[in-house]
C-alpha cells in the first residue's frame, strides 16, 4: 500500500450524522473499518450498571481494534462525540504509534439545531437506552456544552457544517477535508 493510513475521529454531536458519514465512507473505502465505540459499549455485560468502567473497556477495545487495523495499512474511521480531549489525543498516540496519519472532524451544528435533530432522533445512540423526552433538554444541554468545551482543545480539529436532509454535500465536505 503506497498511502499511509488515516484515524480519522469524526467528532459532532448526537444526531449530527456521524454514524451516517463513518458508514458511507467505509462502503466506498476498501478494507476500511468503523469503529463505533456506541455498539461496542453495548456489547459489554451490563455495561450500563457499570458505566464508568465500561468506557474505559470501551476506549480500550476500540483503541487496540484501530491499532491492528492500521497497522495493517487500513483506514480506520471513530464516529465520537468528544467529552473529553484526553480521549482525542489519546487517538492520536494510537495512530503515530500505528505510523498512520490522524485526523480530527467536527461535524458542527448549531446548539439549538442539535437539540432539535436528537429530539426529532428521540435515542441517544447506545441501544436499549430510554427513549428522549423534552425533559431531558437540560441533559442534552450539558452534553453539547461539555462537547464544545472538549473541541476547544483541540485545536488542528477541522469543522464542517453538517447539513440537515444533504448528506451528499456534508460527505463531499468531509471527503476534501481528509484528503488535504
Amino acid at each position: 500500500m503506497n498511502q499511509r493510513p488515516k484515524l480519522i475521529m469524526l467528532g459532532g454531536f448526537a444526531g449530527c450524522g456521524k454514524t451516517t458519514i463513518a458508514n458511507k465512507y467505509v462502503s466506498e473505502t476498501p478494507l476500511a473499518l468503523n469503529i463505533d465505540g456506541d455498539e461496542i459499549i453495548t456489547k459489554l455485560g451490563q455495561w450500563r450498571k457499570n458505566i464508568h468502567d465500561a468506557v474505559a473497556s470501551r476506549l480500550s477495545l476500540t483503541s487496540a481494534m484501530a491499532e491492528a487495523h492500521l497497522r495493517d495499512g487500513r483506514d480506520v474511521i471513530l464516529p465520537f462525540l468528544l467529552r473529553d480531549a484526553g480521549v482525542a489525543k489519546h487517538y492520536e498516540e494510537v495512530a503515530h504509534s500505528a505510523g498512520a496519519h490522524f485526523i480530527e472532524i467536527l461535524l458542527s451544528v448549531e446548539k439549538s439545531e442539535a437539540i432539535q435533530r436528537l429530539l426529532q432522533r428521540g435515542t441517544w445512540g447506545e441501544e436499549g437506552l430510554p427513549p428522549i423526552t423534552e425533559e431531558d433538554i437540560p441533559k442534552i444541554e450539558k452534553l453539547y456544552d461539555g462537547m464544545m468545551e472538549a473541541v476547544s482543545y483541540r485545536p488542528h480539529m477541522m469543522c464542517i457544517e453538517s447539513k440537515e436532509n444533504d448528506i451528499e454535500s456534508t460527505y463531499k465536505d468531509f471527503l476534501t477535508a481528509i484528503t488535504q
